[in-house]
């Protein structure tokens, strides 16, 4: 008879059961517990570590013990001479390799490429004693220096009364996209330009436009002036004969009142 495994116990278990650690607190060489938030430096150190720690700080003590005794002054002496006598050194030959370079530049002509020579070169400063020479820039060339130096103003103006065939084609299309504007400029404010004469056409009708409005407005502002005299003549023939009739018939009441006495 086959074995009844159908019920939900012998289902088939994957990835197995869950095991959760026990013993999170971090400890530290030692076993003692340590926080789990502390600073890499605060580790308590160990016996061993403490017994290195005093013989390091004994042996310090008795050397500083000597150095007072030899004196501060062959201290001092012997500290800052060295030093000294490499920071001129190193700018002894910072200050050789910039008058290097400098005179070889000076010698060589001026090739594209190059970079411009400046003032700042034969400054001297500390914080530069260790900064390399600059590799020259390939975008700094002889041309674009001396465009540098051109006043774009100047240039139309020099040409307009000389030879166009001594600028480059750059300066001379520039120059005659000037001339040509300067001319169409000139017919422009003289009306002789097709859109000089479409402007006018449509000025003139706007114009006229707003002549036709002031007139229409004006008639109507008349008529409706002609209107309101027209109301209030009409107003008071109708107060005067209203007062006419009011006085007539006061009068025919005492009349009528003296003949029944």
């Amino acid at each position: 008879m086959a074995p009844r495994g159908r019920g939900k116990f012998s289902k088939p278990s994957r990835g197995g059961g869950k095991h959760f650690s026990r013993d999170v607190q971090p400890v530290d060489k030692d076993g003692n517990p340590v926080s789990l938030w502390r600073e890499p430096g605060d580790d308590i150190p160990s016996s061993g570590e403490e017994d290195a720690s005093e013989e390091a700080s004994g042996s310090e003590e008795s050397l500083d013990e000597d150095d007072v005794q030899a004196g501060p002054s062959t201290i001092a002496g012997s500290s800052a001479g060295p030093a000294a006598m490499t920071r001129e050194e190193r700018r002894a030959a910072a200050k050789a390799k910039k008058l290097a370079a400098i005179a070889r530049r000076n010698n060589v002509a001026a090739q594209p490429g190059d970079l411009p020579p400046s003032d700042s070169e034969e400054d001297e400063s500390d914080g530069g004693d260790d900064e390399d020479l600059l590799p020259a820039n390939p975008n700094h060339t002889a041309k674009s220096r001396s465009q540098l130096h051109k006043d774009p103003a100047a240039a139309p103006e020099k040409a307009a009364g000389g030879d166009l065939s001594q600028l480059s084609r750059r300066e001379r299309e520039a120059i005659e996209a000037q001339q040509a504007r300067e001319r169409y400029m000139k017919l422009h404010a003289e009306g002789k330009t097709e859109e000089a004469r479409a402007d006018l056409a449509r000025l003139a009708l706007i114009r006229e436009q707003r002549e036709a409005d002031r007139l229409r407005k004006l008639a109507e502002k008349e008529e409706k002036e002609a209107l309101l005299r027209e109301k209030a003549a009409a107003r008071e023939r109708e107060m005067k004969r209203r007062e006419e009739t009011k006085g007539k018939k006061k009068g025919g009441s005492k009349k009528g009142g003296s003949k029944k006495d």
